[in-house]
């Protein structure tokens, strides 16, 4: 009895997972060239492959060389011939690099502004908490520290004062500035 399902057919579908993806890419990457080598070996070809990775890393292989294939492309086209230097795979990944540079260039200033604009709101939140910790603060103090009782205990004692600091101020003045003595005044805080 077989107990594994054997070789089966895999549906060609995009990866969703980024790191799948990337396993993916590394496996068949490899089976790739293995099987660039054999069609080279067996059928005695000239093969290249260029691909790029999704981060911008350059997959090349090239059979005797890439420049040869390049040129080769360029002559079934109807164009001559670029020799070593003109238009090599080296110009096109540095192209593919200035593009992907432009790219992460624009990135990072989308992000240092969304960085900014994040900050900023921070700050304004910070603000509006301290404002309202200040305003909770003395309500606070009263509710934790005093009691009812003891604050109308304390006014008790600061009528009680005015009173006495009034009747005293006014037993050491006994006259006014004319010579009339003053009638009963009380002063209020």
């Amino acid at each position: 009895m077989k107990h594994t399902k054997g070789k089966q057919k895999i549906e060609m579908k995009k990866v969703e997972s980024y790191e799948a993806r990337r396993t993916t890419f590394s496996k068949r990457r490899a089976g790739i060239l293995k099987k660039m080598n054999e069609i080279i070996a067996v059928c005695d070809v000239e093969a290249s492959f260029l691909g790029f990775s999704e981060s911008g890393y350059p997959l090349t292989f090239a059979h005797p060389s890439m420049e040869d294939a390049v040129d080769r492309v360029k002559c079934s086209l109807g164009h001559e011939p670029s020799g070593k230097d003109d238009a090599s795979v080296g110009s096109l990944v540095e192209a593919y690099k200035r593009q992907k540079n432009e790219e992460l260039k624009k990135n990072l200033c989308d992000l240092a502004e969304e960085l900014k604009m994040v900050k900023e709101k921070e700050k304004k939140m910070v603000e509006k908490k301290k404002i309202k910790e200040s305003k909770n603060e003395w309500s606070n103090i009263l509710n934790e520290g005093v009691n009812k009782d003891e604050l109308k205990r304390v006014h008790q004692a600061f009528v009680e004062l005015n009173y006495s600091l009034s009747g005293k101020a006014l037993q050491r003045l006994g006259k006014d500035g004319d010579g009339s003595s003053c009638s009963c005044r009380t002063w209020t805080l």
